[in-house]
């Protein structure tokens, strides 16, 4: 009994110190994403506004096309965790899975830093509804797959190095049901991109007019 309570607070402490280190590399992550802007060059800066304002612009003349948008969405969502997936069955993969998740949480850090710097005070509003809930749900998919992609991983590594026995079909099968999940949430988020942001934000531009 008191070997298994072991077990059981070791793994108590290994994922507390996995769910700190990941909400550490989010915020690092997200704040060098959001002042990346600012370090930009001036045509840099340009193609950034003028990216934001033609979709802006395309969102208020109802010329958004929804299906391609959704597809390109949930593609993209599809084959990052595709990949963080299979690099978590490697005994190498563990600084790509992690770079990974920087390039997502830097990379919705610079839209906020970009609705930020193009709209000033009405960037906040945008930005707010661009993270809630599309982007909770995307980081909530993402923090799930990695805790276990790192996890199958170092698993992985000490079976190599440490000759330690483990149930590779049991592993397999409750990491498969990981991915079903994440991307269930992914095609949630997509869906609430593609179809209730656009008007969200389209409804948030008339009456910030």
């Amino acid at each position: 009994m008191k070997k298994e309570m072991d077990k059981l607070k070791s793994k108590i402490k290994t994922s507390k110190k996995f769910t700190i280190f990941l909400v550490v590399l989010l915020l690092v992550g997200v704040i060098s994403g959001t002042l990346f802007i600012t370090i930009l060059s001036s045509t840099d800066k340009s193609l950034v506004k003028e990216y934001l304002t033609s979709y802006m612009s395309s969102i208020e003349k109802d010329k958004i096309n929804y299906l391609p948008l959704f597809c390109n969405s949930f593609l993209k969502e599809f084959l990052i965790s595709g990949i963080i997936w299979l690099l978590g069955i490697s005994v190498v993969g563990i600084p790509a899975i992690l770079f990974l998740f920087f390039k997502e949480v830097f990379t919705l850090g610079f839209s906020i830093g970009s609705l930020l710097f193009v709209y000033k005070g009405k960037g906040l509003l945008y930005a707010f509804f661009y993270i809630f809930p599309c982007q909770i749900l995307n980081v909530i998919a993402y923090g799930l797959l990695l805790m276990y992609a790192l996890s199958v991983s170092m698993r992985m590594i000490e079976a190599v190095f440490k000759h330690k026995t483990i149930d590779f079909k049991a592993i397999m099968g409750k990491y498969s049901k990981i991915l079903g999940i994440v991307l269930i949430l992914f095609f949630i988020s997509s869906l609430l991109e593609t179809f209730l942001l656009p008007n969200i934000l389209k409804w948030v531009s008339s009456i910030l007019k």
